[in-house]
């Protein structure tokens, strides 16, 4: 005999209601979560539309094995201002049974749409994994809310799940977590070839056109960690109209159906399950996938690494994996953005600028802090930069470092703060710029900014970036 389940939801005490936990036994596999989510976390994956989201949270796919999905989300998100945010009820049948059935009603704060999502649990013997069957019905109340002039078809979002252990961490630092040696995605996408598609892990590759549609039985699957490999599988009629996007805050992969108008006036079912892809699967999609598209960023298919401490000496291959960190490059922005590998303060890298007419070019990166998965702030966090800088030339208002605290989907709130810039020709000199705690409300990072206002050229090297 295998491995006999017997399922619950049960509440674990605490010093008000506890957690909810979906049990095998005396096992957690899966959490039920409706709780306030704050920031940065907040921002990133609700984008502030939904305090108190339903979402069921660490689903593992094995008895003894380490969640590997963060997050399936049990509501319905129609076009981001309209979502199925509020719970009505949670109905449980089959407890301490070989196959627990889950239902979780929520609906729109003004009415439009009940969303009820059904979820089936059991245990497949053969592939040795636990199957979440998640059935996503929908009952719009008022289509001619979404059925307008002009529109002859509506997306909406079925779901946004996040992996366990996607991404790595943007930078290293102690105590930081790993990748456990996921690589790329792959999926099945429909057709009648048996191509796979793939995307490397990186953020700048979640830029490639995404599967708009899968066979059948098709899978989304995140490789490849053998026997650990978790999978989205659609199924029916949900298959064909599912399309996929990927997002490059850290591979959160949003689910969305598109339906005719004519659809909108009777009820919707999704079906889709999460489940653990064999590894023998995941070697022929592997043998099976396309190569993957040139991804470029300005035309450039390599771009430097930002590091804390750097001579702009490091690559990342937007078509390679990252590997066990994912950082984020150094953005060119503007005329005369080059990565210099012939000239440097101790080296022969720096990042350059040079223009010939007045205006604002910069290299950017702004992927430092919390909203980035490096280690947590506290309310006195701040940041100082300094970096060595060589001019040429140089006219108009010069070269600096510029630093502003990032709100995620609203960076321009904040100001830019400056050091004092350097004009006209000099050698080698270093330029520190401060930022203070406590960050605004809200805030998820700060972005560094290495900028020419004006014309003439200039070399930055040898960044140190320090939290305070």
């Amino acid at each position: 005999m295998g491995h006999q389940s017997c399922f619950n939801l049960t509440t674990q005490g605490g010093v008000t209601a506890g957690l909810e936990w979906i049990c095998d036994g005396d096992i957690p596999i899966a959490r039920l979560e409706h709780v306030v989510v704050e920031q940065p976390e907040q921002n990133l994956r609700y984008f502030d539309r939904n305090l108190k989201p339903v979402v069921l949270r660490d689903l593992k796919l094995t008895p003894t094995g380490r969640p590997l999905v963060a997050g399936v989300q049990m509501f319905w998100n129609f076009d981001g201002h309209i979502v199925t945010s509020e719970l009505q009820d949670v109905i449980v049948e089959g407890r301490d049974s070989d196959c627990l059935r889950v239902t979780v009603v929520t609906a729109d704060p003004g009415g439009i749409a009940i969303s009820r999502r059904v979820l089936t649990l059991s245990w497949d013997e053969v592939e040795e994994s636990y199957v979440y069957d998640f059935a996503c019905h929908l009952d719009i109340k008022s289509p001619q809310t979404f059925d307008r002039p002009g529109i002859e078809q509506v997306r909406f979002e079925i779901s946004d799940p996040w992996y366990s252990d996607v991404p790595a961490p943007t930078i290293a630092f102690d105590g930081a977590w790993s990748a456990h040696g996921f690589t790329r995605l792959l999926a099945e996408p429909a057709g009648d070839e048996p191509a796979v598609w793939q995307m490397p892990l990186n953020h700048l590759a979640t830029g490639i056109p995404s599967p708009q549609s899968f066979r059948d039985g098709g899978m989304l699957v995140l490789a490849d960690c053998p026997g650990n490999n978790p999978a989205f599988e659609f199924v029916g009629d949900t298959a064909a109209r599912t399309g996929i996007g990927v997002c490059n805050w850290g591979y959160d992969v949003h689910l969305h159906a598109t339906y005719d108008r004519q659809e909108l006036y009777a009820p919707i079912c999704e079906t889709f399950r999460v489940r653990r892809c064999p590894d023998a699967k995941v070697a022929d999609m592997l043998k099976r996938s396309e190569p993957v598209p040139a991804i470029t960023y300005a035309g450039l298919a390599q771009l430097p690494r930002y590091e804390r401490h750097s001579s702009f000496d490091k690559t990342l291959d937007l078509n390679e994996p990252a590997g066990a960190l994912d950082p984020w490059p150094w953005l060119p922005e503007g005329e005369g953005t080059r990565w210099c590998r012939d000239l440097g303060r101790t080296d022969n890298h720096s990042l350059a600028i040079e223009r010939s007419t007045d205006g604002v070019s910069e290299w950017a990166m702004n992927r430092e802090g919390e909203g980035a998965w490096t280690q947590r702030w506290r309310s006195t966090t701040g940041f100082r930069v300094s970096v060595w800088v060589r001019t040429e030339h140089v006219r108009g208002h010069g070269a600096s470092i510029g630093l502003r605290w990032i709100q995620f989907n609203h960076p321009e709130r904040q100001p830019v703060i400056c050091c004092t810039p350097l004009s006209a020709t000099n050698d080698w000199t270093q330029l520190t710029v401060e930022i203070q705690g406590p960050p605004p409300d809200q805030i998820s990072a700060v972005e560094i900014l290495l900028r020419l206002d004006g014309t003439g050229a200039v070399w930055f090297d040898d960044i140190d970036v320090t939290v305070l």
